[in-house]
């Protein structure tokens, strides 16, 4: 569909997953990019069937509730239901597929068609964009963040047929990280390649104050779900080796899951429990206090499509040590952090190297790299480049 030179761009933002309320994590940077690209003189809309987990607190809906408001400038409109198919992902996505179909008439209805779809992630959103395309002919683009491809746990395997057939019906396929764009065109055989677009980090966190830590304690700062997927107890098993020479130090955990108990249990045979701080749930606005707490950002997880913590942290002036990932292949440079192996030795030294080299890590050039690579104006108006090249052809 071509857009029309009397009216600005019109995107609808299809996500995989999105926040719940003000300051949940979840799926928090695809609002952010949403909110990013609605000051950029565009119109933007988002539509989301959300299907909540059964083992979540909130309370079970027997209907879908229909919700539509103005979130800083993003026309949203969403369904909140159950999710009562958890072990059939082929229900899961259709039922994502007609409640979206459902939200995409009512948003037409008011804000008529849209000149191109944005898909966050092809489970489910790109299921939903190729429904839309087959009936109302809307170009649509991939936005891939899913680690599942990857890692390899969720069954994605037995669906690569109908995720080939929905990519290479797309405009153009996005991913969020060089190494995983190498991956993807190797995994899924494309007509298409895959691109690079990385995710944002929030100008809530590149406008906060810069906080040098005065506290003479070194924090170190892990910020993740509690998974297995993201190889947590390395980090303790390194923090060990690390307090066993910086005895006044302290490892804190934010995040929650199913991993808790034996990561409580490891600090405790390790006999650093005292040391292990587990925060469990913060919210974004405290997220940003945890973290000009801290000395240092440590992450372990070898499967990060990109992470999003990562540029948090900079954007805060903290340093970086991360095991090798796609993610932080992009990110991670020597000049703002250190990269480690897999293993404890490496990581141990790396967070020894972080500990001696902390002064060398300046703050505001920490700031400045973020903000230079990784700010909402800047791929916001990338991304806006990228619409409208895609549009004229």
């Amino acid at each position: 569909m071509s857009q029309s030179t009397n009216k600005p761009l019109h995107i609808l933002i299809i996500p995989s997953f999105y926040p719940r309320f003000d300051g949940d994590y979840v799926g928090s940077f695809w609002r952010e990019q949403a909110i990013g690209l609605s000051k950029q003189n565009i119109k933007v809309g988002l539509i989301f069937p959300e299907l909540e987990s059964l083992r979540s607190k909130i309370s079970k809906k027997i209907y879908p509730i229909f919700k539509s408001y103005n979130d800083e400038g993003v026309i949203t409109m969403k369904f909140l239901w159950t999710n009562w198919f958890v072990k059939a992902r082929n229900l899961q996505i259709y039922f994502f597929k007609k409640l979206g179909l459902i939200l995409f008439k009512r948003y037409i209805k008011k804000n008529g068609l849209p000149d191109l779809i944005q898909c966050q992630s092809t489970f489910n959103a790109g299921f939903l964009g190729e429904y839309i395309y087959d009936i109302y002919k809307i170009d649509y683009i991939i936005n891939e963040v899913n680690s599942g491809f990857l890692y390899k746990d969720q069954g994605l395997q037995k669906y690569y047929k109908d995720v080939v057939r929905i990519t290479n019906k797309s405009k153009e396929c996005y991913t969020v990280s060089n190494k995983y764009a190498e991956y993807l065109n190797e995994e899924l055989p494309n007509k298409l390649k895959w691109k690079v677009h990385h995710n944002i980090v929030s100008n809530k966190f590149l406008k906060a104050e810069l906080v040098p830590r005065k506290n003479k304690k070194f924090v170190f700062l892990s910020i993740a779900r509690l998974h297995k997927v993201k190889n947590l107890g390395l980090i303790i098993k390194s923090f060990k080796i690390f307090n066993n020479k910086v005895e006044n130090s302290e490892l804190r955990f934010i995040g929650v899951g199913s991993e808790y108990d034996c990561l409580k249990k490891l600090s405790i045979n390790l006999n650093i429990e005292s040391q292990v701080k587990f925060l469990g749930r913060i919210d974004r606005k405290n997220l940003i206090n945890e973290i000009n707490d801290s000395n240092a950002l440590v992450h372990s997880c070898p499967y990060e499509t990109f992470g999003v913590v990562f540029v948090e942290a900079l954007a805060l002036g903290r340093p970086i040590v991360a095991v090798y990932s796609p993610g932080s292949f992009d990110i991670v440079t020597k000049e703002v952090g250190i990269l480690s192996e897999n293993n404890e030795t490496s990581m141990s030294n790396s967070m020894i190297e972080i500990f001696n080299r902390h002064d060398e890590f300046n703050p505001f050039n920490i700031r400045k790299y973020c903000r230079n690579n990784f700010s909402e104006d800047f791929l916001s108006k990338k991304m806006l480049y990228n619409y409208t090249s895609i549009l004229s052809n």
